[in-house]
C-alpha cells in the first residue's frame, strides 16, 4: 500500500487557524499593550529590529489600524468587542511598535 503525503501551503494552514471573528473582550482598564500581548502576539511576532509591523503611508495612522482590528482581513479575524478607548489605545500601541514608511 502506498502512502500519499499531502502538503498544504503555509498560507492555507494559517488561514485555517484564524476565524472570521474573534469574540475576545478586553478587561476593564486594559491598555493597548495589554490587549496586544493578550490577543495579537499569537500571530504577530517582532521582526528584526524589534518592530512588529512595517506600515505603508495608508496604514500608518490610528484610524486605519482601528479599522483593520474591527473589520479584520483575509488572514486576520475581526475583533468587534475591542472598542472605544481600548481600540484607540491598541491602535496607538501598534503604531508605536511599527516601522513606518
Amino acid at each position: 500500500m502506498k502512502r500519499v503525503m499531502i502538503v498544504l501551503p503555509l498560507s492555507l494552514l494559517l488561514a485555517v487557524g484564524c476565524s472570521k471573528s474573534n469574540d475576545y473582550k478586553p478587561g476593564s482598564g486594559a491598555t493597548g499593550e495589554d490587549v496586544f500581548k493578550t490577543t495579537c502576539v499569537e500571530c504577530h511576532q517582532p521582526k528584526e529590529g524589534g518592530h512588529y509591523f512595517e506600515l505603508d503611508k495608508a496604514m500608518a495612522n490610528t484610524t486605519a489600524i482601528a479599522s483593520k482590528v474591527s473589520q479584520g482581513s483575509f488572514m486576520m479575524p475581526a475583533f468587534p468587542n475591542i472598542q472605544a478607548e481600548v481600540l484607540q489605545g491598541l491602535s496607538e500601541y501598534v503604531l508605536s511598535q511599527s516601522k513606518t514608511e
